[in-house]
């Protein structure tokens, strides 16, 4: 469509030494990293708020224990993505089973029903749709990731 001469990454077209390209660059290498961050948040929310409730200390010291938490969180997850062989098809499974539930389908089906008697038909049948695609989305994705993680089993 665009040439022979277009290279199959995005980044590898631009200009060699144009500052934009620098800091496309880098964005494009730090995004993976802060996006980890932002998906582990719940977890070490989680973890710190049950810290909170069990130390009685200052706040330098519950700020510096916080960060080991979260440091700790992430060495753990990396270990385990090291050690354990299919750990990617493990966290597609996870994630597309659940991500879609809690998502979507979850809020849609507690938003029809306490809103029910108060929702116009045309909404609910949009909500219902909403549910119906999101829980066929959901199943193609769980099946995709277990064909993955049994395709790659199998070449190993």
């Amino acid at each position: 469509m665009f040439g022979m001469a277009t290279k199959d990454q995005v980044t590898l077209n631009m200009p060699l030494h144009s500052i934009t390209t620098k800091i496309v660059l880098w964005m494009t290498v730090l995004t993976p990293m802060f996006k980890f961050a932002l998906q582990l948040s719940p977890i070490t929310t989680s973890l710190e708020v049950s810290l909170y409730k069990h130390c009685k200390a200052s706040r330098n010291v519950l700020y510096g224990l916080s960060t080991l938490m979260r440091s700790a969180v992430l060495a753990c997850i990396a270990i385990f993505a090291m050690i354990f062989p299919y750990f990617e098809y493990i966290v597609a499974f996870v994630g597309s089973s659940m991500t879609m539930a809690i998502c979507l389908l979850f809020p849609c089906s507690f938003y029809l029903k306490i809103f029910w008697p108060k929702l116009r038909p045309r909404t609910k049948a949009v909500i219902l749709i909403l549910i119906i695609l999101g829980t066929i989305i959901g199943i193609c994705g769980t099946i995709v990731s277990v064909q993955g993680l049994i395709t790659k089993r199998k070449s190993s």
